[in-house]
């Protein structure tokens, strides 16, 4: 998998943050955390886009639970799209 791969792989499915915060923009973050070698910094990276992302769609009128569980769904798909990039990144380097 490619580091392309793996941003449309983390963000298929995220129509209404894609929209909301902007391709580009949720594509640029994404792709900055599944570069990221070091795995806590990676997972720090990812929860702060997880944080913007519940705010950002509660801004565009969606109920916090609703919120959570898109922006949810993203971070999860980002993670696991990072550990496939860095199979072998168990420690940080």
């Amino acid at each position: 998998m490619n580091i392309e791969e793996a941003v449309t792989a983390a963000t298929a499915g995220s129509g209404a943050l894609l929209s909301c915060l902007g391709q580009p923009v949720v594509a640029y973050h994404v792709t900055v955390i599944l570069r990221e070698t070091d795995k806590r910094h990676a997972r720090q990276m990812q929860l702060a886009l997880l944080r913007r992302s519940i705010e950002a769609l509660v801004d565009e009128g969606l109920e916090d639970v609703e919120a959570e569980h898109f922006a949810s769904q993203l971070h999860g798909r980002v993670g696991l799209a990072w550990d496939l990039l860095h199979p072998a990144s168990d420690t940080p380097h």
